[in-house]
């Protein structure tokens, strides 16, 4: 079972948002990751490949239809 959650980080611990649903001294696997880093990190990806697309764009060497072509009007 996957749950997810986030928590603060007090005095050396995580403090969860809300309660997780179970049983006491469960065995879990815990994986930590800032969220404002991450945001930051996914925010520089983004912008990283839409300056290598302006840059290098991609064309498929085919015929560009006109917006009339491609929503044809009857």
């Amino acid at each position: 079972m996957k749950t997810y959650t986030t928590a603060t980080f007090e005095g050396g611990r995580l403090k969860l948002d809300q309660p997780l649903d179970l049983p006491e001294h469960s065995r879990v696997s815990v994986i930590v990751e800032t969220i404002s880093d991450s945001a930051d990190s996914r925010l520089a990806a983004w912008a990283s490949l839409r300056q290598r697309v302006r840059q290098r764009p991609i064309h498929s060497g085919r015929r560009h239809f006109t917006r009339d072509e491609l929503h044809e009007r009857r």
